[in-house]
Formats: C-alpha cells, sequence, structure tokens
C-alpha cells in the first residue's frame, strides 16, 4: 500500500510491505527512485541503497523471517532525503544487528537513529550540495 502526503516543504510516501527479505528490493528501488528526485547523485543513492540494504537486515533479524510488516515512510524536501522504517510486531533489534549496521553504513548516511527495543529505525542522507 503507498500513501502520499505532501506539507508546504516536505512530502512523506508511505509504504507497507511484508516484513521479509523478499519484499526489501521494493524498499531499496523506490529510495533510489525518490533520492535521483530529489538531486543526489548515483554515488550518493549507491551509497543510500546500502545504508538501506543494512538497515533492512537489522530489522528483519538478520535471516529475513519476521513475521508481520514493515512499514516504511519516505519524507523528502530541499535535497534532503528522510528514511524510517518499523516492524508491525514491535520485537527488537537484536545488538549484533545494530554493530553490524554501525560498522557498514554508519558512515555512508548523515544521521541515523536506531531503537531497539520496539524494532524502529530512520535515516537521515543529504545532497552534497545541500550539506
Amino acid at each position: 500500500r503507498l500513501r502520499f502526503v505532501t506539507t508546504t516543504d516536505t512530502e512523506e510516501i508511505v509504504l507497507r510491505v511484508p516484513a521479509r527479505a523478499a519484499y526489501a528490493r521494493i524498499v531499496r528501488i523506490g529510495a533510489a527512485a525518490i533520492a535521483l528526485r530529489v538531486g543526489m547523485t548515483f554515488t550518493e543513492i549507491d551509497d543510500l541503497r546500502l545504508a538501506i540494504d543494512e538497515a533492512l537486515i537489522a530489522l528483519l533479524d538478520g535471516d529475513g523471517r519476521t513475521e508481520g510488516d514493515l512499514q516504511v515512510i519516505y519524507r523528502v524536501s530541499a535535497g534532503r532525503f528522510e528514511l524510517e522504517a518499523s516492524r508491525d510486531d514491535g520485537g527488537p533489534v537484536s545488538g549484533d544487528a545494530v554493530d553490524r549496521f554501525d560498522e557498514i553504513a554508519a558512515t555512508l548516511v548523515d544521521d541515523y537513529d536506531i531503537d531497539t527495543a520496539r524494532g524502529w529505525l530512520r535515516i537521515r542522507k543529504a545532497t552534497t550540495d545541500e550539506g
């Protein structure tokens, strides 16, 4: 399901997919298309895709077999991209998954937050032109 919300300076796209690894590609492709639209370079988009891969691995407990749905909210404004993702089962994210994300993806985005207790994360990235 997709839902679009537009405010004066931010657009929000909401996507809900089954919380399974097979659907992660949809989340990545959507993010890449939106990032291209806000003016990110191909290198920035590749970094973003890798960070999203790692974020989804963390949320799906590494094995891709989480039950329920994954809600993804894309927010864009003036060269900025934000992805917020959460599992509707509210299950925790393992410390190992967070460590893996930190090691591989932390330098690929400008900012991120992970709530390990409730299976939620947010990634932010801006175009190099916007800082």
